[in-house]
């Protein structure tokens, strides 16, 4: 089940304006969502072939409100005719979706999309949802002292 393109048609980030600094943690959220799907001919190597297109977005979202990130864009997704009637029948139905075909394409959307979200939010200047530093060897706890008891 391959996914044989990956467009990009849109991508924003937006800084908000505070007028403090949040006080507390700052939570972060990534949502890749599915927003149509529908089968279309598209040219090949050997002619016109029918694949699905898979149209979604990828919103990241801060809590509190400090900026937020969204690309939109689509997927094309090549598999057999009967496999491509069978998913286009669950989108129109239940929107519940084959689950190899669900992981391939949400990870597909994750795999690209965190990335370039990342790379946005950071040129912004916002808290980005990994952190920079890593160590081989884990941090030691401080050990605890026993105090005498007089």
């Amino acid at each position: 089940m391959p996914i044989i393109n990956f467009n990009i048609t849109k991508a924003e980030v937006e800084k908000k304006k505070l007028e403090s600094v949040p006080q507390g943690p700052i939570s972060f959220t990534q949502t890749p969502n599915i927003n149509s799907i529908k089968e279309i001919q598209i040219s090949g190597p050997s002619g016109r072939m029918n694949v699905l297109d898979v149209d979604f977005d990828f919103v990241s979202k801060y809590e509190p409100e400090v900026g937020a990130a969204s690309i939109k864009g689509n997927i094309y997704f090549q598999e057999g005719e009967e496999f491509r009637k069978k998913i286009i029948d669950q989108w129109e139905g239940k929107k519940t979706l084959d689950p190899k075909f669900f992981d391939e394409v949400i990870n597909g959307i994750n795999t690209r999309c965190y990335v370039l979200s990342m790379m946005l939010v950071k040129e912004l200047g916002l808290p980005v949802a990994t952190p920079f530093r890593y160590s081989a060897t884990p941090t030691e706890a401080p050990k605890e002292t026993k105090s005498k008891k007089k």
